[in-house]
């Protein structure tokens, strides 16, 4: 699978090298949010969600002089609006489209023959991510961005974008873990040589640093990042594209998977397009349209429905001729249910062989046949009570493990046992049966145990 992955990248990536001579940027550019996940710039290394899509809307002002022409067209003040929507197709690959829309600007120099332009939509951003590996538990992870952007924005006015695409291949390199995320970018822009208000433009080498900090757990992120960009031809001697913005902000995550975004950045140096400050806020909400889980999750239900059918069938085959004989069919039904289920234990401390599975972030029970009959031990036994254990898999919410205990509960009081001979127990995540990440391991840790007790 590793292989294909970056089989496909390198057939992408040579396709895209060889229309280099039309990729490309010049000196005419906007510094506006692209497609982000997790940081606001800063491209995250790990793969989505398979199946999840998302919506960001951030506002974005910035003041600068950005000279635009000649050098006597300036821009002064941009009221941006980011909207960007992705989704991740499978697990190693992300697709996001950003589209900026200007709101308002203002500046000198402009003449009744090109009047700046107050409002319109800037240039459209495709932002493609390849995840190629991630390791130790997402400790080490590693993504390959093709970002590319068309050039919508110079169709309506020439200060609303750029002449030509762009296309900027980047490295993403990236680390996570229970309090801290952070996430590494180098990218390199192909640009051409060109003379752009006075000012030489060619290949640019850029990074950025992200860093990212859950100060409450699911429920407030601050973040931090350093934008970094220089001429390959004249490192650090080019003024029109050196330059360094640095800045953070806060998230504020809600149950109803919508974050809300603030913070602001400073930019140092005289680079083209890089405004002195900016301020930013938005929104971003995401949801599993499609998780496959729950479809294998419905078709592992289905198939144990089966398998008890496939039990059942002969029993019924057995009473036919009993019925004949005895003619008391209705005396004989409860003795042919025991008979079809499986050896009763009543040691104290005993792990019952039944098990609940579950969706994913789901206290749904689509098959009550295994608490049924846990059920039925415990009302022909009534010295013995029952301990449920629940657990989630370490991608869930901590909280749908006391759900699947209480959906339990309510079924086996459902089916005659008391309240008082049920105990619960959390377990979370702390225990799971798989390690892996893949689906079946994630569904077997997915689950709600039971063991006999006696006090």
């Amino acid at each position: 699978m590793k292989f294909n992955k970056i089989l496909l990248f390198s057939v992408l990536f040579l396709f895209v090298a060889r229309l280099s001579a039309d990729f490309a940027i010049d000196g005419n550019r906007f510094k506006t949010s692209p497609f982000a996940d997790g940081f606001l710039t800063v491209y995250g290394s790990e793969g989505l969600e398979e199946g999840l899509l998302g919506v960001d809307f951030i506002m974005n002002f910035q003041h600068a002089p950005i000279i635009v022409s000649g050098g006597n067209k300036v821009i002064a003040n941009q009221l941006t609006s980011d909207i960007s929507i992705f989704y991740s197709v499978v697990k190693w690959f992300d697709l996001g489209v950003s589209l900026p829309v200007i709101l308002f600007e203002n500046g000198d120099g402009w003449n009744k023959d090109d009047n700046l332009a107050k409002a319109g939509v800037g240039d459209l951003r495709l932002v493609p991510r390849f995840q190629l590996f991630s390791l130790f538990d997402k400790l080490i992870s590693m993504s390959v961005i093709t970002e590319v952007t068309a050039p919508t924005g110079k169709q309506i006015h020439s200060a609303l974008g750029s002449n030509q695409f762009t296309f900027r291949p980047a490295i993403a390199l990236g680390t996570q873990s229970k309090w801290i995320d952070a996430a590494l970018n180098l990218y390199y822009h192909v640009l051409p040589k060109q003379t752009f208000a006075t000012s030489k433009f060619d290949d640019e080498f850029g990074l950025k640093l992200g860093l990212n900090v859950h100060a409450i757990e699911k429920l407030l992120d601050v973040n931090a990042e350093f934008h970094s960009a220089t001429s390959i031809k004249s490192p650090f001697k080019n003024d029109a594209q050196d330059n360094i913005e640095i800045g953070g902000g806060v998230r504020f995550k809600t149950p109803a998977n919508i974050d809300v975004i603030a913070g602001a950045f400073g930019g140092f140096g005289k680079a083209v397009a890089v405004p002195k400050y900016r301020i930013y806020a938005g929104i971003s909400w995401n949801m599993n349209v499609l998780p496959p889980e729950e479809e294998r999750n419905k078709a592992e239900f289905k198939l144990k429905k089966r398998e008890a059918k496939q039990e059942e069938q002969p029993k019924q085959e057995e009473k036919k001729p009993e019925e004949k004989k005895v003619k008391k069919a209705p005396k004989k039904t409860a003795p042919k249910q025991e008979a079809a289920l499986p050896q009763q234990p009543v040691k104290t401390g005993e792990k019952l062989p039944n098990e609940v599975h579950f969706m994913h972030e789901s206290d749904y029970i689509a098959d009550t046949v295994e608490i049924e009959k846990v059920a039925l031990i415990l009302t022909r036994n009534f010295m013995l009570k029952i301990r449920i254990e629940a657990h989630t898999d370490r991608h869930e919410n901590a909280s749908f493990a006391q759900k699947r205990a209480n959906a339990v509960k309510a079924v086996l009081i459902k089916n005659g046992v008391e309240a008082n001979r049920i105990k619960i127990k959390i377990i979370g995540a702390a225990e799971p049966v798989a390690n892996g990440d893949t689906e079946p391991d994630m569904v077997k840790n997915r689950r709600v145990e039971f063991f006999v007790v006696t006090d």
